[in-house]
Formats: structure tokens, sequence, C-alpha cells
């Protein structure tokens, strides 16, 4: 548990004038334009030749015989695929989820396609064409969307480092051990993580669900769920008696496996190609069709690790640090407290021009993101020097550092070597002058 009963800012500190300022500072950047619309559609194109330039670079490299010339080509096609697989999740989908383009959509409803719209993009079969990965998109809104973003280091915030690696920061391990074993989750966190506990939020949003209602009482829901828990858990509660619990788990994990298969079928794909070319006869390579086959899924695996390394270093970062806090209280949406807690709790990497953007997956901007989480890229780029502005005014923290040094900074709270920062607020009761306090219990949510 975070517990405190600490505040960072003084008395002085005036909650209504930075609030206003914030909100001036959205106010200023405008409602999104059809040069959004276009940026979006630039983006997805670039995300598109990626793609299917990385496949055929694949292909061309599995029909070469082996040398030198062969693993460049074979390596940059699967970096091609790596960085347009993380664009359509990080750039693409991240910000039409979030409701991004749901305006633009009613003021200008030509300028993107209809499905670029939160509850429809990526939904049902769509999900085969706009945004397929590891994650359900469905399950990613709730635990992303919705707990990340209304509960941000707070104890029900699904994405807390710091406590979804409990494990990891108490066990006696060497701490050699334990940083290397930060390093393998780097290539396989998407999987293996993320993907079964954003399932977890999903079906625990659902009330009045079978799974929701029958969750197990030894399980706290706010613990995470990995891909070793589909052995582990039916196993171990089949052992100590609890066949009922058993059960839970393996209907849990088919159904999530459910959600997995079309990536693991997408992964596995480009090694068909060279067997069938060659089953019609037109396999032009100088390899034999079955170790074509073989170099394209290995090749195909090496692009999705090399994409959740990628993701990994630009999002898990984002919120975790010895410099950053965390809080043992809930806060109103859209109060002063949270979006002081958007900079207490973000950081944001460097800025400004499509390529860096772009390679942060247009991450970077954190702390505007979680401050209004329904702007479109371009109005991210024109709030980020006003609100840090408006920080630097009133002397709040603003944190914008390298990623490589933020994912630094998260290894060492995962590991044990560092903990965030705890406070029970960051505006004292006392600054808010008689006026709603705009902090509450976390009990009473």
């Amino acid at each position: 548990m975070c517990k405190s009963e600490k505040y960072i800012l003084d008395s002085s500190f005036d909650p209504d004038k930075f609030l206003a300022d914030i909100t001036a500072a959205k106010a200023a950047v405008g409602e999104a334009t059809e040069e959004d619309a276009t940026h979006m559609q630039r983006i997805v194109f670039i995300s598109q030749v990626l793609l299917y330039g990385g496949h055929a670079l694949l292909l061309v490299s599995a029909a070469m015989s082996w040398g030198a010339l062969t693993v460049a080509t074979c390596f940059v096609g699967a970096c091609m695929i790596s960085f347009a697989r993380c664009m359509k999740w990080a750039i693409i989908g991240h910000h039409v989820c979030h409701g991004g383009f749901d305006k633009l959509q009613k003021s200008h409803p030509n300028v993107l396609p209809s499905h670029y719209k939160r509850g429809v993009f990526a939904i049902g079969a769509r999900r085969f064409f706009d945004w397929l990965d590891w994650m359900l998109p469905q399950a990613w809104d709730v635990e992303h969307n919705k707990a990340h973003h209304y509960y941000l280091s707070e104890e029900k915030d699904p994405d807390l480092v710091e406590s979804n690696f409990e494990s990891v920061r108490v066990a006696a391990l060497p701490k050699a051990l334990k940083y290397m074993n930060m390093i393998v989750w780097l290539f396989i966190w998407k999987l293996a993580y993320y993907s079964p506990n954003t399932f977890k939020e999903l079906v625990l949003s659902k009330k009045e669900g079978w799974m929701a209602r029958n969750w197990p009482k030894g399980c706290k829901p706010t613990d995470p769920v990995i891909v070793l828990h589909a052995l582990r858990m039916p196993v171990e509660a089949l052992l100590t008696g609890r066949v009922q619990d058993s059960i839970f788990w393996l209907v849990f994990f088919a159904q999530w496996f459910g959600v997995i298969l079309p990536m693991m079928a997408s992964v596995a794909l480009p090694a068909a190609w060279p067997l069938v070319l060659a089953y019609v006869g037109h396999w032009p390579g100088a390899t034999s069709p079955r170790e074509a086959a073989v170099r394209l899924l290995a090749a195909s695996v090496v692009a999705d690790m090399l994409s959740n390394a990628h993701s990994f270093i630009i999002i898990t970062c984002n919120h975790s640090g010895g410099d950053l806090y965390r809080y043992s209280t809930s806060c109103k949406a859209f109060s002063a407290e949270f979006f002081l807690r958007c900079a207490y709790s973000s950081a944001n990497f460097e800025c400004g021009n499509d390529l860096v953007d772009i390679t942060y997956g247009w991450l970077n901007y954190q702390v505007e993101h979680h401050m209004y989480p329904d702007l479109t890229p371009l109005q991210y780029r024109k709030l980020q020097p006003l609100v840090k502005s408006v920080c630097k005014k009133h002397g709040v923290m603003y944190v914008q550092q390298n990623a490589l040094t933020r994912t630094w900074k998260m290894f060492q709270v995962a590991v044990g070597d560092a903990q965030m920062k705890r406070c029970t607020a960051l505006v004292p009761p006392e600054a808010y002058a008689k006026k709603e306090i705009g902090v509450e219990d976390v009990s009473s949510r």
C-alpha cells in the first residue's frame, strides 16, 4: 500500500490560478482541423509502407543465398515491420481510441474514414485491418483509457510498475539477475504481461459477467495476471482443493487464447509464403522453400520482439522512476489536483518534429496527454510548450528526459534499487481556502 500523510505543495500554492492557466493553454490550441486529419493520414501511409515494404524485404531475403547482404536485408525488413506495428498502436490506435478525432469527424465528416472513431476503430472485424496486436482493443480501452488515466499512480492504476514488479523487488535474488529479468521482459512484455492483464481488466469491468462474479477470492483484482499464470493458477488451485478456481482459470485463459490467436497467426503467416509459392510452382528462391519458411518465421518473431522492445522503452517508463510520485488518495478528473498529478507522475521525452515524435510513438507528450487524453497528435505538439510554461510559472515539477534515461529509472524501481515518492496528495487542503478540495479517499471510489 502507498501510505503517506503529506502534501508536496505548500498552502501558498493557488490551485485555482493553476487550473485557469492550464485551461487557457488548452483553449489556445484550438479545435482540430483538416491539418490534423491530413497529418494522421500521412502517419497511416508511412506505417503501411513500412509494414508491406518490410514484409517484401523479408521475402526477398528468404529467397537469397545466405550471406551478409541477406542478413542485412532481413534485419532491415524486420525493423520496418517492428516500427510499423509500434506506430499502429502508439500513434494511430492510441489517439483514435482515445477519441482524438471524434470531434473532427463531426465538424469535418469527410476528411477521415468514418471508422476513425472511438468505439469503431479496431473493433470486431476491423481489428484485422486497423490495429492487430497481442491486446484486444476493447480490453486495452478499459485498462488504459479508463483505469490508468483516471487512477494515475494510485493503487488502482493497473500500469503502476512499482506494484506490478513487487515480487521482483522483494525477491532474494542477485541484482544482476533482476536486471537480466527486465531485459527479458523488454522483448516479450506485450504477450507475457500486457495482453493477459488488459483482458483481466476487461472481464472485471463486466460486473454482471460470470468471470467478474466468480473472480477467485484469494486473488486481488489489482494484482497483475501474466502468461505464466496460465499454468500456475489452475494447477495451484487444483492442488489446494479449489476446484472451482481451477476451472475459472482454465476458462479465463482459454478465452484469452482466443484473443491472441489472430496475432499468433499474423506472426506465423510469412512462413507460409514460400510454401504456397512452391506449391503453385513459382518459388524463385535460391534456397529451398522449407529453409525459406524457417527463415521467415524466425525473422517475423524477431520483428515482433523488436516491436516489443521499442514499445517497452517508450511506454513503460512514462510514469515510473524515483523522481515521480504515487498517491494514497484519488482525485476528481480535471481538477487542479488532477492536472498537477499529470505533471508530478509523468515524464516527457524530447519532442517537436515528426522524426522525433514518430520515433517516440507520440508518447513523448505524456504530461499533456494525461491532462487532455482526447487530442490529436498535432494538438499535443502545440499544447506542450504552453503547459511547460504554465508549470514553470507556478513552480510545478515538469520532467522531460531521454527515453533511455527514463527506462533506466524505471528499471531501478522495478528491481528495488529505487522507489517512487509517496504523498497523500499534491495540494494541501488549506490551499483551497474553503473551496471544494478536489481530493477524495481511495475507498470512496
